[in-house]
């Protein structure tokens, strides 16, 4: 049978000013996620976060330009309330195409995913369903093209280095990576609890290089999003339980509880937290999320630290608002590690 991925536009390319084998071989679409939230609690002054504004834009038009200017994205597709989009995304160029939103996080996510492969297939380009997507959040106010494309070839080398495409790669920011963002010299920032690991604190950083057709448990992702927040054993607990349903669900249950039990125990045991925070190894939590999911997953280390500074709460906006300047200066100016 003919292949016809040439017909993209975009194939066998390297991305302008992207090393030649350093990104994929195409630019990968983009699935951004401004749906409105029906949990009052996940709303923001009674909105949805995505069109809040900070520096006189919405949240989505900042991840919207800097997807546009990033080497390494091809076609953006935005997931929300169309006529709100329309308005907040005004003059965008027609590879930013607006899909209404069908409801929960999940069924937002295929929204955008089915809208990107129907859009591919109309070019004639085959093996779609083997293509990475970029997804990410829409509350993003720090971040930038180089952050986007950085964390690409990141996710691009993994794959290269493995012996079977990822289904899935995490981003993740390390403590580092998020210590310029915190209270200091009588200025406010914003401090968020890590994962313990025994390579370093992590939080999650809102952006994703997926392969959604590799995982076979999609269903997973949208209880694991509902508690990704957790911050009390009540949502922990009911995260452990929601587990045991799932394939291989006991393992993911117990991890979920050894890391919290780490957090805990970071301050009050210092004995006990040395002993799980080296047992909760890389390999450990890959493979336990990946039993879950169906799929394997790798996690992936960016420095951009404003990927985790998401809009979660009225303070944040308040903090991101009052720090924009500051705080967007330092995110561009993050070195390479």
């Amino acid at each position: 049978m003919q292949r016809h991925e040439s017909k993209d536009p975009l194939a066998h390319a390297p991305p302008s000013g992207v090393e030649a084998g350093a990104a994929y071989p195409h630019r990968l679409d983009a699935v951004v996620l401004a749906g409105t939230h029906r949990n009052p609690r996940r709303l923001i002054e009674g909105r949805n976060k995505a069109f809040l504004e900070i520096d006189d834009r919405p949240l989505v038009r900042h991840v919207v330009d800097a997807l546009l200017a990033a080497r390494t994205i091809g076609e953006i597709f935005v997931v929300g309330p169309v006529a709100q989009l329309g308005l907040a995304l005004r003059g965008v160029p027609s590879r930013v195409r607006m899909v209404q939103q069908e409801g929960k996080m999940l069924t937002n996510t295929w929204a955008g995913i089915y809208a990107a492969e129907g859009r591919r297939r109309q070019q004639g380009v085959t093996g779609v369903r083997d293509r990475p997507l970029l997804i990410i959040s829409s509350d993003l106010p720090l971040i930038s093209p180089r952050a986007v494309d950085d964390f690409v070839v990141r996710c691009a080398a993994e794959d290269r280095a493995a012996r079977e495409p990822f289904a899935m790669m995490v981003g993740v920011v390390d403590e580092p990576g998020v210590k310029p963002f915190y209270p200091g010299d009588g200025k406010e920032g914003i401090v968020r609890p890590f994962v313990e690991l025994n390579f370093g604190r992590l939080r999650l950083a809102n952006i994703y290089v997926a392969r959604p057709r590799h995982l076979s448990h999609q269903e997973f992702l949208q209880t694991g999003f509902s508690y990704r927040k957790a911050k009390d054993w009540r949502n922990v607990l009911s995260l452990a339980m929601s587990l045991f349903r799932q394939p291989g669900g006991w393992q993911a249950a117990w991890l979920t509880l050894r890391l919290q039990l780490t957090l805990w125990s970071r301050r009050c045991n210092r004995r006990l937290y040395a002993w799980l925070r080296e047992g909760n190894t890389r390999e450990r939590i890959e493979r336990g999320t990946g039993v879950v999911l169906g799929g394997r997953i790798r996690i992936v280390t960016t420095p951009f630290g404003g990927f985790s500074l998401d809009v979660d709460d009225p303070e944040d906006y308040r903090v991101l608002q009052a720090r924009f300047d500051d705080w967007i200066a330092i995110h561009d100016a993050t070195p390479p590690r």
